[in-house]
């Protein structure tokens, strides 16, 4: 596979023509780099080679965010905090320039709301500012709201991961504006932005990003290969999507915030998103009215 270099993009169109243009430089806020701890990178090698990849896409920083809670695995912050550590060793000792931040995604259990007030459950760059959660595949557990509720009690922001690749939120996307309303925040794959998840992922992901709930594009990347950590290809289908300054802020000025402990600030998208399109009727209805 070939990659641009630092400052470029690229991005393929629906009809698989790839494009190229100048991109800034891309903070990855959902990446499964550690090695070893989920179900992401296997080894230190694969690890390594995802970063090379990133650096090629124009990422100059990633949060690590293995699963948390998931019922599968368990990755507390204090093991977090050592895993990245261990990572950024090893990628200056190979002269690979990508900072690595510490995070978790953490799944929606009752049990989330008390692990971080204590601090065994990471929040977004420990800074104890936003915290990345995750739903099942295809439902919205029936304590969803509580448990954000009480996230945002402790003054924690969620993000809600990948909210296009959950059958219930891409059937009743109204929910997911609940949330967002509520003061969550939320996250699109770039891989979903292309199509790689499939025409059904692809369209919901277009239907929250143009309908402002979407905040973040990040590669929720797992190896080398295939679910890898690139960002371009789904900017450049965000902003065909919207505009070249929507496009900027999900993939650019609301994660670098993030990774300096910002939340980002939802009405600026909301005053930069293009206004929806009519139909050939309304602007009829408007025009006799």
């Amino acid at each position: 596979m070939v990659h641009p270099k630092k400052g470029c993009g690229r991005g393929v169109t629906p009809g698989g023509r790839w494009i190229w243009y100048s991109a800034g430089m891309f903070t990855d806020i959902h990446c499964h780099i550690l090695p070893g701890i989920d179900d992401g990178s296997k080894e230190l090698a694969q690890s390594l080679a995802m970063a090379r990849i990133a650096v090629a896409d124009g990422i100059t920083t990633s949060f690590a965010t293995p699963h948390h809670f998931n019922g599968v695995y368990s990755n507390p912050a204090r093991a977090v905090l050592d895993h990245v550590e261990q990572l950024r060793e090893e990628l200056h000792n190979e002269g690979i320039e990508l900072e690595i931040l510490p995070g978790a995604e953490n799944h929606i259990v009752p049990e989330l709301p008390d692990a971080l007030a204590e601090g065994s459950a990471m929040t977004m760059g420990n800074f104890g500012q936003a915290v990345l959660v995750e739903l099942p595949v295809h439902t919205v557990p029936v304590s969803t709201e509580e448990i954000l509720d009480n996230i945002r009690a402790q003054g924690l922001v969620p993000i809600i991961a990948h909210p296009e690749r959950n059958t219930y939120l891409r059937q009743n996307p109204s929910r997911l504006r609940e949330w967002v309303e509520m003061g969550c925040l939320a996250q699109v794959t770039a891989q979903s932005c292309t199509g790689l998840f499939g025409p059904q992922v692809r369209a919901a992901a277009h239907a929250m990003v143009t309908g402002g709930l979407i905040h973040f594009v990040a590669s929720d990347a797992h190896r080398d290969r295939r679910r890898i950590p690139e960002i371009s290809a789904g900017r450049a289908e965000i902003e065909r999507w919207t505009n070249a300054e929507t496009a900027r802020l999900l993939a650019e000025e609301f994660p670098a915030g993030l990774a300096a402990g910002r939340v980002p600030d939802s009405l600026r998208l909301a005053n930069t998103l293009p206004a929806p399109r009519q139909s050939w009727w309304q602007r009829l209805f408007r025009q006799t009215a």
